[in-house]
Order: structure tokens, then sequence, then C-alpha cells
């Protein structure tokens, strides 16, 4: 059960209720709660921590990590985007404002990383969990206007149709 929940904040890579994990791995939130100390325990050995808000949990790097953070996103910031995020981009582009779960859905991996590239670069805003691009990553994309995108039209209805299929 542990190692289930420390799987489930990783890859969620944003706060989750105790209730959604406890649904999730269909047992009560009681059950939840009481491990958590233990999962504390787990995570701290690699220098992360647990951190609470209220209903929910999520991993975060320990403060005594704050130079090797650092060290990452100024390097993260200054290289050219990753295929990964690009695809994050275009994906966003051409949907107009997707959620993260629809973006990792057409993706078929999770995409947390590389929307948090994206909105630290200031190329995309969030707002909850959607995603809006921003005049920044039009300049990136060398357009003043979203359908100047490379057969948008075709494109945005692809992946349109992708989302039909998924609510199926």
């Amino acid at each position: 059960m542990l190692e289930k929940i420390i799987t489930i904040l990783y890859i969620s890579g944003e706060p989750i209720s105790i209730t959604s994990i406890a649904e999730l791995l269909q047992i009560e939130s009681k059950s939840i709660e009481e491990i958590l100390p233990e999962v504390e325990n787990k995570i701290k050995e690699i220098g992360l921590l647990l951190l609470k808000n209220k209903e929910e949990i999520s991993i975060v790097t320990d403060p005594s990590q704050a130079q090797t953070v650092e060290s990452f996103w100024k390097e993260e910031l200054k290289g050219d985007l990753t295929p990964a995020t690009l695809q994050v981009l275009s994906i966003i582009a051409y949907l107009g404002n997707p959620t993260r779960q629809t973006i990792s859905y057409i993706r078929g991996v999770q995409s947390a990383q590389s929307i948090r590239t994206l909105s630290v670069r200031g190329l995309i805003k969030r707002d909850g969990e959607v995603c809006v691009l921003t005049g920044e990553a039009l300049k990136h994309l060398g357009i003043t206007k979203i359908d100047e995108l490379p057969q948008y039209e075709s494109i945005k209805n692809e992946l349109l149709e992708k989302m039909k299929v998924s609510e199926k």
C-alpha cells in the first residue's frame, strides 16, 4: 500500500486529495491517513517531503535540496524545449484550453513536468487544471493567431475526434 500511495503522489505531479487516493485504491480514507507517517519517512530518505494542505497531499523537495532544484530550473529555462514539451505546447495550441488530464491522455504519458516547464517559461498559464496558451507562446511559435498553425483545422479536428472516442 505504501508504494502505491507514493506512486500516485509521484505521477499526479500536483496535490491530490486523500479521498481521491482512497477511491483509486478502493480503501477508506482513514487507512490512507494512518499510513501517511510511513510515507513521510520513506520519501524523506531520498530528499523529499510530504506536503499536507488541508485534505490534499503532495510530494515536494526538501528545502536542503534548494541549490540542486535551482540549478535544474536554470538549466531547464535556458535550453531548447524538449520534444515532449513541444508536443504538449502543440496540443494546447491546437485544442485551445485543454486540461492536464486531456493532454496526458492524448500523449499516453503523464505530462505534469512538461506543463510545469511551459508554465515557468511563460508559454502557458494555468487556470486550475486548464492550460491556456500565452502571447509569449505565439511569439515562440512564430505566429500572430492560432489559426496560422500548420493544418490547424484538420489537426484540431483529429484531436477532438480522439477525445470523443475516449469519452465512449
